[in-house]
């Protein structure tokens, strides 16, 4: 009998381990009428609805510790940066009402975000603020149209998707100058960067090929990579704990995609869209 129970035991811990290593996705979702933001467990089980509000709430973003989610909301009348704890408690605002502040994401050490907003240019510039929302600097200054800011893991520069005549393209932003690099081509739309964990590698979605698929780059622009195969738009990718394995949105669903097989798993698919993965 105590056998049994050692065993059991053991079996019980190592499951809990694997949930832990495969982790949680956060992810936003009309299936209630409106943009809401949502966790799942990694297979897509236990769907949890966070934000509770007639607005929407997009684009959210984990912390590097895994202890808020950063999301961006037009609750009040403008679109606002809020954090929040993983089950929806302790609600932040950081941004009040300057223009409109969107597509947050946490710097490398957790205690700055990255944002777009438009309180000094209608075009939108990237700005940088503290974690709490009480110090705020401003990166760019230029007639560009942006979204989705990534900080490079190195903290020299910020990757961010451009408007460039008319195309959608990664553009790199060194902080020492504040120079702009293109880095990506010009005849096609290239977007939503989203940086590694680990390493340089970059993930991005572009239509080069006719319809948009997932690629892979350098944080420098190098070794431009065609990871997916679809007739459909695969776009909003996320890296995940399994190395060769990744997250995207299609079809209003988030499915779950292994690069050497090509094999697919739907892991949602009720109006579903960004997806971002985190290791708790």
């Amino acid at each position: 009998m105590r056998t049994c129970a050692i065993l059991l035991l053991t079996l019980l811990l190592v499951a809990g381990c694997d949930r832990q290593r495969d982790g949680v996705v956060a992810f936003q979702s009309n299936r209630d009428g409106n943009f809401e933001i949502y966790t799942m467990n990694a297979d897509g089980s236990a769907q949890q609805r966070l934000t509770q509000n007639p607005a929407n709430d997009i684009a959210p973003a984990w912390s590097p510790d895994g202890s808020r989610v950063a999301f961006a909301s037009d609750r009040d009348g403008t679109w606002d940066i809020y954090t929040m704890r993983p089950d929806g408690s302790d609600l932040k605002q950081l941004t009040r009402g300057q223009g409109a502040n969107t597509a947050p994401s946490w710097g490398n050490r957790g205690t700055t975000l990255l944002f777009i907003s438009t309180r000094d240019a209608v075009n939108g510039d990237v700005y940088r603020m503290t974690a709490d929302g009480s110090a705020t600097d401003r990166i760019t200054a230029d007639s560009l149209v942006k979204d989705t800011p990534v900080l490079t893991r190195d903290g020299k520069a910020v990757l961010v998707t451009l408007n460039n005549k008319g195309r959608f393209a990664i553009g790199s932003i060194a902080l020492a100058s504040r120079n702009v690099t293109i880095l990506t081509p010009t005849d096609h739309d290239t977007e939503m960067p989203v940086i590694a964990t680990e390493g340089d590698e970059v993930l991005c979605a572009a239509n080069r090929d006719g319809n948009y698929e997932i690629y892979s780059m350098t944080t420098s622009g190098a070794s431009q990579t065609r990871l997916t195969a679809n007739d459909v738009d695969d776009r909003m990718p996320s890296y995940t704990a399994t190395p060769g394995e990744i997250l995207v949105a299609k079809k209003g669903g988030i499915y779950r995609i292994v690069l050497a097989t090509k094999k697919e798993t739907m892991l949602s698919y009720k109006g579903d869209y960004a997806p971002a993965w985190h290791t708790r």
